[in-house]
């Protein structure tokens, strides 16, 4: 019985833990990124991307952008950037952005919060190509909890203009499409909307947008051909409860039997064999039957020193020989006694 109720604390045990450790990660996105939108907690977007969801075309992008084509009409949400690298970029990966707005996408890029960098005087290529400078006020980003203010302040060239004061939003034409540089970022996060909606800035950062692409790829999150993909695809999530039901019922069976145990015996005294089954069960072994009487007959005249002179020798030759022992052994002993 102690047994089987350690064995369910350990599948119990076993269970919590996976589900700690794989399944609610997984459920709430706490296993992606800060401003995922494949997080349901305070810390993701989760929220910002169901709501345009209900009134838009709505998707996320696993793979690089410039292998999409996003064509005018869609507004592509890369949420979740550190500026302080980001304003380091080098003029090819400027050069793909381009390529994207000159398609007429309208590029979304909202940085994290952080706090007062070291300062640095060189200048970097957003800045002379793009016309935007990165300043940072002093302040101090606080950690444990997602925070609501950053440091950085964007200031732009006569090309950008403001999108809203609050945020610290900036907006620019670039080709056939614009890009919109977003600093006050808390507002988009799920903690941000469950305070307060701010749906004008949400409808000025989308624009005339038909369509809505969330990048998840340059949070490391890729699309590919996984077990866990096809399992989805095709609804094998019970196949795979069941796989599990039937490892542990496995387990449970090879641990304990299904039958119930069987009663005690009483104890009983182990009695093994006396001297003479000892002394017969070598004799079988050592001695075949039809030489038993011949050798009984060398060994008695060893020992019986000239007692053996009053047996004939004729009768007990014969007798050596006999078939039947017992009867052998019967006849020399009357022999012996009537001798005597």
């Amino acid at each position: 019985m102690r047994n089987k109720i350690a064995i369910v604390m350990i599948i119990a045990a076993l269970a919590w833990g996976l589900e700690q450790v794989v399944v609610s990660p997984l459920e709430t996105g706490a296993a992606y990124p800060e401003y995922s939108s494949l997080r349901s907690d305070p810390m993701g977007t989760m929220a910002l991307y169901e709501s345009l969801a209900k009134v838009l075309k709505v998707e996320r992008l696993y793979k690089s952008r410039m292998k999409s084509d996003p064509g005018p009409g869609t507004t592509i949400f890369v949420l979740g950037v550190e500026p302080v690298a980001w304003a380091k970029l080098e003029e090819d990966t400027l050069k793909e952005y381009e390529e994207l707005t000159s398609k007429g996408a309208r590029l979304v890029i909202a940085f994290l919060p952080v706090s007062q960098p070291w300062k640095d005087k060189d200048v970097r290529p957003v800045e002379s190509r793009w016309h935007i400078h990165f300043d940072y006020k002093d302040l101090h980003a606080g950690h444990g909890e997602i925070p609501r203010e950053s440091a950085l302040v964007l200031r732009g060239g006569p090309e950008w203009k403001m999108l809203t004061q609050d945020q610290n939003a900036l907006e620019r034409p670039l080709g056939t499409g614009s890009v919109v540089l977003l600093a006050e970022s808390y507002p988009l996060s799920n903690e941000g909307l469950r305070e307060d909606r701010y749906a004008s800035l949400i409808v000025k950062l989308a624009g005339p947008a038909k369509n809505i692409v969330f990048d998840e790829n340059h949070f490391g999150v890729v699309e590919t051909g996984s077990i866990t993909k096809l399992m989805r695809k095709y609804n094998l999530e019970g196949a795979l409860a069941v796989l599990a039901l039937v490892a542990a019922l496995f387990l449970w069976r090879s641990a304990s039997s299904l039958l119930p145990s069987r009663a005690p015996r009483a104890e009983q005294a182990v009695t093994g064999r006396d001297s003479l089954d000892g002394m017969t069960a070598l004799l079988r072994r050592g001695i075949a039957e039809k030489n038993l009487v011949r050798i009984c007959m060398e060994e008695w005249k060893k020992t019986s020193l000239n007692d053996h002179k009053s047996l004939n020798s004729g009768l007990s030759e014969t007798l050596i020989d006999h078939k039947n022992v017992v009867f052998a052994y019967r006849e020399i002993a009357k022999a012996l006694v009537e001798k005597k």
